[in-house]
């Protein structure tokens, strides 16, 4: 069972999950069918068109929700990974999908994707843990939506999962596919092979000075040390202010009066109280009320007069228990006299639509309010950062301005009194320092900042560090003296020569076999031993990844003593031959009904993403796309 687990969680599991999860790792449809014409478009589908930036904005959100979930994640890596090109599609196959479901029937109304929202955790309020309206506009607000787009968008979003469901959800597996998944995913091989590696082949030549020379001197081009640049800077960081912000105890302390008061008013509209009537009803409801009063105050149980004499079927046996309530949860005169009343008094008579209520509130509950001695630290650096943030906003803007108005650094750095400081030489594949922040190499790519000298804008490094940045100095190319790149020169002409060895290896070997050779000859003809793997697994990493797959490629022997033996070349120029000595199929049987459920389970999920996979390939095929790449290059967000 573990064989096959990993067989299907192997390379073939990675392709598929790529295949399927890469063009869909956006979400979210705002946006899409926006105007623009022209050279705005970069996308036609089905007559809907996908704008620039539409593209844009969307790689922005994928890239931010990476960085989410990934803080360490490498800039260049993110950015070449989730590109404008890659979005593209995967906006398109959206569109694609929206198009067939609506051709298929399939709809979702206003009424069911604002089920959905209500049950958003994100558009809860926190006090209470229910839907809030002010939470959910405020929430769209932020990300640059309105409601009512956001609505549309989510109707989308349910009609694309309806669409794939309807796909994914209706596939299966059958036993006799178990079976034979079991067989070949838990099959077992043993190989014996010869490997001619071309790098240990390279230590067997010897490169002349003669040829080192004629090489660099034929390919001159290929040596050259690229132009090294030396980047001044001002930095502005929020945290170089908080160091020299102080406040004095007082000042602390009536800030935390100010937020003590609002933390009392939060606390009073969040609190919950458990409460238990009694309704009375009918003309003498009120002198009745009154009465049970009386009693109560004589020491009668509430729970009991309330089982006896109350109106409210629903709740009487349970003692008049209403449970616990917010406010905003009861009628505004009931509301009124339990929220003023303490824990275990009863209320004077209370008149409703429903009659007369005798309130009793069984328990409060409160937040408990911190202390100021618990709040001191995080009110005095919330007071720091709050300072340190002004004072960052108001030098941020006045050194945009000198930036602009000066034509170097200098002027900027005394007025603002900021250190001008400088980095080493280096080229812009290798950047040093400031410069391996992306927003720095964006502008260094700027001719007007690296060849003519001019100050760069305002450069936003992260929300508390802003800079600007000048070329102070710079190399041009020149070429790479012979001395620095002779030994990386022989070590390619030795290659190559290996290379021409391997190929003559080949040629010889290849006619051994229409010889009738076989590894043994092969052996002895390139001087190398055969080695052996039993016992391999499909996926192995051991001895070689891509020698194993061979081993798995090649035919299942006819006969007992039939070994079958193909020479090839590895991709990194090695040659081996590779000879299959035997072949054992796993065992289908031996699961439990349980496992072989679960098994069963997983194939039919596999079975359904590789439908789904296929139906949005066809949509691609049969589909109206037209496609302008040349709108789109040159135009991915930075």
């Amino acid at each position: 069972m573990q064989g096959f687990r990993r067989f299907l969680r192997g390379p073939a599991g990675k392709v598929l999950l790529a295949a399927i999860i890469l063009p869909f790792v956006v979400s979210a449809f705002y946006g899409y069918f926006t105007g623009g014409g022209g050279g705005d478009v970069v996308a036609k589908v089905e007559g809907n068109s996908i704008t620039r930036a539409a593209v844009n904005n969307r790689v922005q959100q994928v890239r931010q929700n990476v960085r989410a979930q990934a803080p360490d994640i490498d800039p260049d890596m993110l950015d070449n990974f989730v590109n404008a090109s890659m979005v593209l599609q995967g906006m398109i196959n959206e569109v694609l999908m929206i198009s067939a479901a609506r051709d298929a029937g399939l709809r979702v109304s206003e009424e069911q994707a604002a089920r959905e929202i209500t049950r958003t955790p994100d558009f809860q309020d926190p006090q209470t843990g229910r839907f809030s309206q002010q939470v959910f506009e405020r929430t769209v607000r932020s990300i640059g939506q309105s409601p009512r787009g956001y609505i549309a968008a989510l109707r989308e979003q349910m009609v694309l999962d309806q669409f794939r469901s309807g796909i994914e959800d209706t596939e299966f597996a059958l036993p006799y596919e178990l079976a034979e998944m079991r067989r070949l995913g838990e099959q077992r091989r043993d190989v014996r092979y010869i490997r001619v590696s071309a790098d240990a082949l390279r230590s067997e030549f010897e490169i002349s000075d003669e040829q080192v020379t004629a090489f660099y001197e034929a390919n001159a081009d290929e040596f050259v040390r690229p132009p090294h640049y030396q980047v001044e800077y001002l930095l502005l960081d929020r945290s170089d202010f908080m160091q020299g912000i102080s406040f004095s105890e007082e000042e602390i302390r009536e800030e935390y009066s100010v937020r003590r008061e609002m933390i009392e008013r939060a606390a009073s509209s969040a609190e919950r109280r458990r409460i238990s009537h009694i309704l009375l009803t009918g003309s003498d409801a009120e002198s009745r009320a009154e009465a049970l009063r009386e009693q109560l105050a004589d020491g009668a149980d509430f729970a009991a007069l309330a089982a006896d004499a109350s109106a409210d079927a629903a709740t009487a046996s349970a003692g008049g228990d209403l449970g616990t309530v917010a406010r905003g949860d009861l009628p505004e005169e009931m509301e009124t006299a339990a929220f003023s009343l303490a824990e275990g008094e009863v209320s004077s008579p209370v008149a409703s639509d429903a009659g007369v209520h005798l309130i009793k509130v069984t328990r409060i509950q409160r937040r408990e309010l911190p202390g100021f001695a618990e709040m001191r630290d995080n009110i005095e650096q919330d007071m720091k950062s709050a300072q340190a943030e002004a004072e960052l906003n108001e030098r941020v803007m006045r050194l945009e301005e000198l930036a602009f108005e000066h034509p170097d650094l200098q002027v900027p750095s005394e007025t603002l009194e900021l250190t001008l400081r400088r980095t080493g030489f280096f080229s812009l594949d290798n950047p040093e320092g400031i410069a391996r922040e992306q927003a720095v190499r964006a502008e260094l790519n700027n001719p007007a900042v690296r060849e003519r000298g001019q100050n760069s804008r305002l450069i936003e490094l992260s929300p508390t560090r802003y800079a600007v940045v000048r070329v102070a100095d710079s190399q041009p190319a020149e070429p790479i003296p012979l001395a620095e790149v002779r030994d990386r020169i022989v070590r390619r002409l030795q290659l190559r020569e290996a290379y021409e060895r391997i190929e003559a290896m080949l040629a010889e070997g290849e006619s051994t076999l229409a010889e009738g050779g076989d590894l043994d000859a092969l052996a002895a003809l390139w001087q190398r031993d055969v080695s052996t793997a039993s016992d391999l697994e499909r996926g192995a990493s051991n001895p070689d990844r891509e020698l194993v797959d061979r081993a798995f490629r090649l035919p299942r022997p006819a006969d007992e003593g039939e070994r079958p033996l193909e020479i090839i070349r590895l991709g990194n120029g090695d040659l081996a031959a590779l000879s299959l000595d035997a072949v054992r199929d796993g065992d289908p049987e031996g699961l439990t009904p349980e496992q072989t459920a679960q098994a069963l389970a997983q194939l039919g999920e596999m079975e359904g993403e590789r439908s789904f996979r296929h139906t949005v390939a066809w949509l691609r095929e049969s589909g109206k796309i037209r496609q302008y790449p040349e709108r789109l290059a040159g135009n991915d967000v930075e």
